[in-house]
């Protein structure tokens, strides 16, 4: 099911037929070392496929969502999305041949506008690795505030932007 498109990309959810090429991004140090949740087996993928099927990011809970080409529908990264009482925890990854490109910035700034119509007063928080600066910068870009007294040893930092001054 096709959620969104921008000028370039697609957010949908993953095709069963991906769950290869998901299972492989997951093993690129790259991807890994960024993303702390340990889907490293075949099973894993299969639930993440299967569980996000047919949901949209309005729907409660917890999914992943594809962010493919718009004209050819390669995959080129994942949204992940968990909508709680007050707040929308969010992570994502673009694959590496397509970082640096504004790939990120244009999907999440989609899907930030289509939040912030949906739900205006809800907040939107991410949880980066305080050694990612790409998404440090990409998030402070969007409008993501780190106004949260960070833990000395803690390898994360919180960022959130506040439905109210979106």
């Amino acid at each position: 099911m096709e959620i969104l498109t921008t000028k370039r990309l697609r957010l949908r959810n993953f095709l069963d037929s991906e769950e290869d090429e998901l299972f492989a991004l997951y093993q690129q140090e790259s991807v890994r070392h960024y993303m702390h949740w340990g889907k490293t087996r075949k099973e894993d993928i299969r639930y993440l496929i299967a569980n996000s099927r047919d949901r949209s990011p309005l729907d409660n809970g917890s999914y992943h969502y594809a962010i493919s080409l718009l004209r050819s529908d390669k995959l080129m990264g994942e949204i992940s999305l968990e909508k709680k009482r007050d707040s929308f925890l969010l992570g994502y990854f673009i694959r590496k041949e397509g970082q640096g490109r504004g790939y990120a910035f244009e999907i999440l700034k989609a899907l930030l506008e289509r939040l912030d119509k949906d739900f205006p007063e809800i907040n939107v928080e991410a949880i980066v690795d305080k050694e990612n600066q790409k998404s440090r910068r990409l998030l402070a870009k969007l409008g993501f505030h780190n106004d949260i007294l960070q833990i000395e040893d803690s390898p994360y930092v919180l960022y959130s932007l506040y439905g109210v001054i979106r």
